[in-house]
């Protein structure tokens, strides 16, 4: 694996980008619920982009970083792959539990 060549940022091509975008957004839509976060997040990639973004990596990451910054799916599904205006037929629930330690099924003990 140490001889293997590492993943090279200003070579992702726009999927990539846009996997990578939408990964993150998800992530900070479940762990970040707080609305003053988000608009300070919303604002900053923006500027970000058009401040070095581009510069560093090239223009095939405008339109995923700009699903990051929640704009418009209206604006964004002409240019991007996945369209995430359209309903999916998988069904997301509203909560998951996490099982609490005792609720998790016993680890055997192996006889030697």
């Amino acid at each position: 694996m140490g001889a293997n060549e590492s993943a090279q940022l200003y070579k992702l091509t726009e999927l990539q980008w846009e996997f990578f975008f939408t990964c993150w957004r998800y992530n900070l839509d479940f762990y970040r619920d707080d609305p003053s976060f988000h608009r300070k997040f919303n604002l900053g990639v923006p500027i970000y982009y058009y401040t070095m973004g581009r510069r560093m990596f090239g223009k095939a990451m405008k339109y995923p970083i700009m699903r990051l910054a929640h704009f418009p799916e209206s604006i964004l599904s002409r240019r991007l792959y996945l369209d995430l205006r359209k309903n999916s037929p998988l069904i997301t629930p509203e909560k998951v539990e996490i099982p609490t330690q005792n609720l998790r099924p016993a680890i055997p003990i192996l006889a030697d």
